[in-house]
C-alpha cells in the first residue's frame, strides 16, 4: 500500500497530510524527528489542556497521519521516510 497523501483543516487552516503506512513505518522515530526538524508540540494527543490541541501549530500526529501547516514541511518529511 502506497503512502497516503491528502490535505485537512485544523481549526480551520489547511494542513498538508500524509499516512504512512503502518507495517511499513517506525512511528516513534518520525515522530522524534520531526520534533527535532520542524521543533516540539505536535501530537493531538499530548496536549494538556482540555485535551483540546493549540491551534496553527506547525504540524500534529494524529490519526496515523502526520499534518503539516507548511506544504514545504511535507516535501521534507517525504525526502526523510520514503525510500
Amino acid at each position: 500500500m502506497p503512502w497516503l497523501t491528502a490535505s485537512g483543516t485544523v481549526y480551520g487552516k489547511r494542513y498538508y497530510t500524509i499516512a504512512p503506512p503502518m507495517w511499513e513505518s517506525n512511528w516513534p522515530a518520525m515522530e522524534l524527528w520531526c520534533e527535532e526538524t520542524f521543533g516540539p508540540t505536535g501530537s493531538l494527543w499530548r496536549e494538556t489542556k482540555n485535551l483540546t490541541p493549540e491551534p496553527n501549530q506547525r504540524w500534529y500526529a494524529n490519526n496515523s497521519k502526520f499534518w503539516f501547516l507548511d506544504e514545504k514541511d511535507l516535501n521534507w518529511f517525504v525526502l526523510r521516510w520514503m525510500e
